[in-house]
């Protein structure tokens, strides 16, 4: 049976682009047509690649919207593939349905969760990855490992991506979407996983 939607989810450092590449590479060998996005403003490693931050890294065009993807898949393309797939407008999802309902194979990684630990929402309300998860044939539910460092690296399964600034967490006022690595970021599990509440003006 082919999966013809699959979702990769997880925290930060959870290994999502590691297995995005991994299935690209996979489709490749199999001898298909593969066409590979990437958030165009999220050029951490790369700006034409899907990157790992362990240096795993796979040819990408990079995009902003669903129309930039419209633009360029062709009838023949048979694996559509988006990482950071969070990042995307509303129309996405019915755009994704819709390559699946022509044959297409579909692989979209991404966060889940935004650093409070709730839903991502981006756009004005999206629910991009939640909504995909829904009509998801596969979805590959990553942990990566606490890095909460306090004398020690707590090593539990960690869902969540806490962050950081001067080595604090930050306040849940933040903003949502700031693009960074382990600058910026670290992997935690539930019980160190932090977010203080914004101070009252």
């Amino acid at each position: 049976m082919i999966d013809m939607l699959t979702v990769i989810t997880g925290p930060m450092f959870s290994g999502k682009s590691i297995e995005l590449i991994r299935q690209v590479n996979r489709q490749k060998i199999a001898g298909k047509r593969v066409i590979v996005f990437k958030f165009s403003k999220d050029n951490r490693y790369s700006q034409t690649e899907a990157s790992s931050y362990d240096g795993m890294s796979t040819w990408a065009i990079p995009v902003t919207t669903s129309e930039d993807i419209v633009a360029r898949v062709e009838p023949d393309h048979e694996v559509v593939v988006i990482d950071e797939i969070q990042f995307f407008n509303d129309p996405v999802i019915e755009l994704l349905l819709g390559y699946v309902q022509q044959g297409k194979e579909v692989i979209v990684a991404g966060l889940n969760l935004d650093f409070r630990a709730k839903p991502f929402f981006f756009h004005g309300g999206t629910r991009t990855m939640a909504d995909l998860m829904v009509h998801a044939d596969s979805i590959h539910a990553l942990h990566a490992i606490c890095t909460y460092k306090n004398g020690h690296i707590c090593g539990l399964p960690a869902t969540r991506t806490q962050r950081l600034r001067d080595g604090q967490p930050v306040s849940s006022d933040d903003p949502i979407v700031q693009i960074g690595s382990q600058e910026s970021y670290e992997a935690r599990c539930i019980r160190h996983h932090s977010v203080p509440q914004a101070k009252s003006v």
